[in-house]
C-alpha cells in the first residue's frame, strides 16, 4: 500500500523536484502519487434541509460463502433486525439509511473471516447528506496517497529583495514557541523567528528593515468552495482555505469548537504574527522587519530557517476527533498534492474519488461539493461509508487509522454522547465518526459486542427540521449504535468469562490508542 511508505526520503525528493517546477515546495509533507492500492462537529449549520428518498426496508443478505460462519448467528441477526426496526418504526425519521456488516464490509478485496452479508440494511444504497462523516473519505484518501508519518514544513527563504515566508500546508501553527507535545502549535512562529534572526546574524547583518513576503503558492484555486452556504462562511463554521494559518484558521485565544472566530485572511494573520515575532526577537540586534505583499519566491532564494508540524497522522486525529472542517480541507489538498495534482479544493475532491475507485469502493450516487462535509450538496450512501471503514480496518496500519475515530463517552465529538439509558452501556464500545448539521445526524464506525464480535455500521438521518430536533436525533442514532453493539441494556451477568474478556480486549485497545489525541478534546 502506498500510505506510510518506508522509503520516505525517496518519495519526498520526487515530490520536491516535481513541485519546484510549479513554484511549490512540499519537502517531507506528502509522498509521490501512488499507482497501486494499498461538517462541523460541536456546532450546527444554519443551512436548510436536504431531501432523501425511499421508505425504509430491512433485509439480511444470505451468505455467499457457505464455508465461512456468519458474522452473527441467525438468532442474533434476528434480534438485531428487530431492535433496529423497532427504533425507527415510529416514522419520526423517514429519511434515514442504516447498514450493518461484518468487518469486511462485503468488499471482495478484503479477505473475509466471516460470511459476507448485510446483517441489516435499510435504504443502504440511498444517497443522503452525510455531514462530517464525509471526513472518513478524506482520511482514507490521505492514507491512500500520503505518508502519514510525514510532517509539513514552514520555511523562510532569502534573496536580495528580502525574506519569504514559505507556506507549506501547516495551518496548525502557533504564534509562540514550538511545542513538540502538542498537535496545534507543534510548530511555532516565535521559534521560526528565532531561527531566522540567528541565521541572519551569522551572515552580513541587514542595514535596513527587511520586507517579509508571503509565498502561498503551495495551494491553488479559490479558497472558498462554491458548495458552501454563505451563512456558514459568515458564521465561521467554514472559512477560506489557505496553506498557512494559526490554529486551524482561527484567532488564537478567541475561538471555541462551537464558535470559531476567523481572521479576515488567515494567511496574512500568520504572516503578521511572524513579522511581530521577528521584530521582538531582532530588536536587541538592531534588526527590523516589515510586512510585505504576497510574492512567489524566486528559485534562487535560499532557505535559512524552518519548523515542522505534527505528523499527518496526528493532524488527521485532530481533524476527526474535533471534526475540524478547515483542517479537513487542508488535508484533502495535501492528499491531492501527494497524488500528483495541484493543491486545490477541486483537486482534493477528485483525489478522494480516485482513492475510492482504486480501492473498489461502491461510489454510486456519490456527490462531492467539498471534502469536509459542510455542504448540503454532498451525498453519500451508507454502503460507501461502511466499505471505507472496512478498508481502514483492513489496512496494515489499522490501529493508527482507527485512533482518529472518537470513542463513545470518551473522546472527541462522542465524549458527551451515549448518555441515555438505552445507549450508556455502549460507552467505550462504539468507535465512530459523527456528522451534525441542523438537518443531519450521522454516525459511522465500529461497534464491539459483548462476545468481542466487531461490526461495521453507518447511520444517516436527514430532514431533521432544525436545531431543536438535533438532541433527539442524536439520541436515536446513539441508541441504534448501542443496539448494534448489543448493549442497549447492561450485559447479562450470565455472560461467560471468555466472552467478557474478548469484549474487554477489543474496545479498550482503541481507547488507549487515542488517549493522547483525545486528552485535549472536550
Amino acid at each position: 500500500m502506498p500510505s506510510n511508505k518506508p522509503n520516505t526520503q525517496t518519495t519526498t525528493l520526487t515530490r520536491r523536484a516535481a513541485l519546484t517546477l510549479g513554484g511549490m515546495f512540499l519537502l517531507t509533507a506528502c509522498g509521490s502519487a501512488a499507482t497501486e492500492q494499498k461538517r462541523p462537529e460541536g456546532s450546527a449549520s444554519p443551512s436548510g434541509s436536504a431531501s432523501g428518498t425511499a421508505e425504509a426496508t430491512a433485509s439480511a443478505t444470505p451468505s455467499a460463502t457457505p464455508s465461512l460462519a456468519p458474522a452473527l448467528p441467525e438468532a442474533e441477526q434476528g434480534q438485531l433486525r428487530n431492535a433496529l426496526t423497532a427504533l425507527f418504526a415510529d416514522g419520526t425519521y423517514p429519511q434515514y439509511s442504516l447498514l450493518v456488516t461484518g468487518m469486511d464490509g462485503n468488499l471482495p478485496s478484503i479477505k473475509a473471516t466471516t460470511a459476507p452479508a448485510d446483517l441489516y440494511a435499510a435504504n443502504a444504497d440511498t444517497a443522503r447528506v452525510p455531514a462530517s462523516t464525509f471526513k472518513v473519505l478524506t482520511l482514507f484518501a490521505l492514507n491512500h496517497y500520503a505518508n502519514l508519518q510525514a510532517r509539513l514544513r514552514t520555511r523562510v527563504t532569502r534573496d536580495s529583495a528580502g525574506l519569504y515566508l514559505m507556506a507549506g500546508g501547516d495551518t496548525l501553527l502557533g504564534a509562540g514557541a514550538s511545542n513538540p507535545k502538542q498537535i496545534v502549535g507543534h510548530a511555532g512562529l516565535t521559534t521560526l523567528a528565532e531561527l531566522t534572526v540567528k541565521a541572519l546574524l551569522q551572515g552580513e547583518k541587514p542595514t535596513a528593515a527587511l520586507p517579509v513576503y508571503l509565498d502561498g503558492t503551495f495551494f491553488s484555486g479559490p479558497g472558498v468552495n462554491p458548495g458552501w452556504d454563505d451563512a456558514d462562511v459568515a458564521s465561521g463554521q467554514i472559512t477560506p482555505i489557505h496553506p498557512i494559518a494559526l490554529e486551524s484558521h482561527t484567532v488564537p485565544g478567541k475561538s471555541t469548537a462551537s464558535n470559531p472566530v476567523r481572521p479576515d485572511d488567515a494567511a496574512v494573520a500568520a504572516q503578521q504574527a511572524f513579522v511581530d515575532a521577528l521584530n521582538t526577537t531582532g530588536k536587541e540586534s538592531g534588526m527590523s522587519f516589515t510586512l510585505a505583499e504576497r510574492r512567489t519566491a524566486p528559485a534562487e532564494a535560499v532557505e535559512i530557517a524552518a519548523v515542522e508540524s505534527a505528523t499527518l497522522l496526528e493532524q488527521a486525529q485532530q481533524m476527526m476527533l474535533k471534526s475540524d472542517n478547515a483542517l479537513a480541507e487542508v488535508l484533502g489538498r495535501c492528499a491531492a498534492i501527494a497524488a500528483g495534482k495541484e493543491g486545490s479544493g477541486e483537486a482534493a475532491q477528485q483525489t478522494v474519488r480516485q482513492a475510492l475507485v482504486d480501492a473498489g469502493v461502491n461510489i454510486e450516487n456519490l456527490v462531492q461539493a467539498d471534502v469536509c462535509g459542510m455542504s448540503l450538496t454532498d451525498r453519500v450512501t451508507a454502503r460507501t461509508l461502511v466499505q471505507v471503514v472496512a478498508l481502514l480496518n483492513a489496512d496494515e496500519h489499522a490501529e493508527q487509522l482507527m485512533s482518529t475515530f472518537p470513542i463513545a463517552g470518551v473522546s472527541g465529538t462522542l465524549s458527551g454522547r451515549f448518555g441515555a439509558a438505552n445507549a450508556v452501556h455502549a460507552r467505550t464500545f462504539v468507535q465512530a465518526k459523527t456528522g451534525t448539521l441542523y438537518t443531519v445526524s450521522s454516525l459511522c464506525g465500529v461497534a464491539t459486542r459483548p462476545d468481542g464480535t466487531r461490526l461495521i455500521f453507518a447511520i444517516i438521518l436527514n430532514d431533521l427540521g432544525g436545531a431543536d430536533a438535533l438532541p433527539a436525533a442524536k439520541e436515536r442514532v446513539d441508541a441504534a449504535a448501542a443496539a448494534i453493539a448489543n448493549r442497549s441494556t447492561a450485559p447479562s451477568a450470565s455472560a461467560s468469562p471468555s466472552a467478557v474478556a474478548a469484549s474487554a480486549s477489543a474496545a479498550p485497545a482503541a481507547a488507549v490508542s487515542t488517549a493522547a489525541a483525545a486528552s485535549a478534546v472536550s
